[in-house]
Parts: C-alpha cells; sequence; structure tokens
C-alpha cells in the first residue's frame, strides 16, 4: 500500500517543514482509517500465478520499501492519534476532521460538537501540538 501525493504545492514550500510533514501524516493516517488502496493491475487473480512471490531486490526501486515504511509510520500514527484525548477539549474530533480536509484538499467537512471560527483554530492549533508531543515520544517527529 504506496501512499504517494503529488507533489507539495508553493504554499507548502514556504511553510514549516514540520507542519508540513504533519499535515502528510494526518493525510496518510486519513487515506489509512479510511482504506484507500492504490490500485494497480487487475482485481483478481490468475490460478497459474497465484502462489508467485516476487523477489525483494527490486523493492527499493518499485516503491515496495517506501509502502513498508509508510505502513509503520501510520501504524506509529494511529497509536499516537488514540493517544489525543477527547476530554476535557475535543482534541482528537479536531485532528479528525483537519485528516478529512486536507486528504481531500479543501475546508469542506465540519463537526457539529467543534466550535466555529478563530476557537477551532486554537483547538486545532491545540491538537496538533498534544499529536506532536506523541509522535515524537514514538520517535516519528525527531525535531
Amino acid at each position: 500500500m504506496t501512499m504517494t501525493r503529488p507533489a507539495p504545492r508553493a504554499t507548502e514550500r514556504t511553510r514549516d517543514p514540520v507542519a508540513v510533514r504533519l499535515d502528510e501524516l494526518l493525510m496518510m493516517w486519513h487515506d489509512h482509517r479510511t482504506g484507500y488502496k492504490l490500485a494497480r493491475g487487475y482485481a483478481g487473480q490468475d490460478a497459474t500465478c497465484r502462489d508467485y512471490r516476487a523477489p525483494t531486490h527490486w523493492d527499493w526501486q518499485n516503491g515496495a520499501t517506501q509502502a513498508r515504511a509508510d505502513s509503520l509510520e501510520v501504524r506509529a500514527m494511529d497509536a499516537a492519534m488514540e493517544m489525543v484525548p477527547n476530554v476535557p477539549r475535543r482534541w482528537h474530533t479536531a485532528l479528525a476532521f483537519e485528516a478529512r480536509n486536507l486528504s481531500q484538499g479543501a475546508q469542506v467537512w465540519s463537526s457539529p460538537v467543534l466550535p466555529k471560527g478563530e476557537e477551532l483554530e486554537v483547538l486545532v492549533l491545540e491538537a496538533r501540538n498534544r499529536l506532536l508531543l506523541e509522535l515524537r515520544k514514538a520517535g516519528v517527529m525527531g525535531c
């Protein structure tokens, strides 16, 4: 499962690299939670080739190594998200909607339980800081 994204936009290049990396991790986490899979080829399997195992010496070229690294990051991200509480404030909910909006590329998803306007921005900032602390503890973010 490869979670590749298009090249960063010009606005992302001027942002803090930690914030950009956190956005990427949130998008990967959301795609993983929704069951997104990059599909290649046909869905079925031919009976003659079903038991074939591909050698791994070309994994650096075909993206399989990156897919395994992404999988490890997603697992660490999932564990970190579980450590972000939803009490006393709705940090987990704010991060889930932030991840969904980042994955869709637009601010189209909102929650009736989250505040609006500037208060929502503060809540998302607090939630991102909490998540960043958990990711640092897990060794995903080394900043």
